[in-house]
């Protein structure tokens, strides 16, 4: 970053608390202005810590799919006027939160995030059954719709949060749960740098993996202060680091595997 005078940054969590710690032990920063973050949600206290650390550099969260690439984006810091946002709509861009059976959900509403717009593909490459699945037909108005699996909501002024992916949704204890709202919780806690939650990971009970110097012990307690009891995981595990994809995220199957394996 330094020597290519690198002024803005796209990243997700991993890279990003990478980056933090190497930050730590710079001797001197590079002048970045700006950190943007799709593909994976960037959890408040690191875009925080991010600029905290970069001093001068803004974050600019957004939402997009590989379908459209890009959703929605956010003013640069309005992250902190409007938590857990990731934006309004791209102009031409339609933004519409569905029930189970397609009917549309007001402001406030959770459900499946549907899009649709000039820039969403046609479909899958000779896979018309994935193509059927994912893309729909509005009787209403005879438009093409992208139903993208993921969960949202919007506010009344049309800015949209993400929840998580259909994947990232469980019951746990009679009650729904969203990997993202533990993540984020956890997160807040000292000493814990990252947090994954792995749905149904062992008699049905979610596993929470945390990265940091905090005890399982310390954990559990703090996240009985931040949510309620049918949300607090009951499994607890510290690592040293979390497995990653190759384009930088958090791989989720591997950690499970990883984990399993070692009892």
């Amino acid at each position: 970053m330094r020597a290519h005078g690198v002024t803005v940054v796209p990243l997700v969590p991993s890279p990003a608390t990478l980056l933090l710690g190497l930050a730590g032990r710079a001797r001197a920063l590079p002048d970045i202005r700006l950190f943007t973050n799709t593909g994976e949600a960037l959890q408040p206290t690191v875009a925080d810590r991010l600029r905290d650390r970069f001093r001068g550099a803004s974050v600019q969260l957004m939402y997009g799919t590989t379908e459209c690439k890009r959703v929605s984006i956010m003013e640069a810091d309005a992250d902190r006027d409007r938590p857990g946002s990731v934006g309004r709509p791209l102009e031409g861009t339609s933004v519409r939160i569905v029930g189970p059976a397609g009917e549309r959900l007001g402001p406030g509403e959770t459900g499946e995030i549907t899009v649709r717009g000039p820039h969403v593909m046609d479909g899958y490459w000779r896979a018309p059954q994935q193509t059927a699945r994912t893309y729909r037909t509005d009787p209403a108005d005879g438009q093409r719709v992208l139903y993208t699996g993921d969960f949202g909501w919007l506010d009344a002024d049309g800015y949209l949060y993400f929840d998580g992916r259909r994947d990232q949704i469980f019951k746990q204890r009679g009650v729904r749960v969203s990997t993202v709202e533990i993540e984020s919780a956890a997160q807040t806690l000292p000493g814990v740098e990252d947090a994954v939650v792995l749905p149904s990971f062992s008699s049905g009970e979610a596993l929470l993996c945390a990265r940091g110097t905090a005890t399982p012990t310390k954990i559990t307690v703090g996240m009985r202060g931040l949510l309620e009891p049918a949300k607090t995981p009951r499994l607890i595990r510290v690592v040293d680091a979390f497995p990653t994809t190759p384009n930088g995220k958090t791989d989720r199957r591997r950690l499970a595997a990883d984990l399993k394996e070692g009892g």
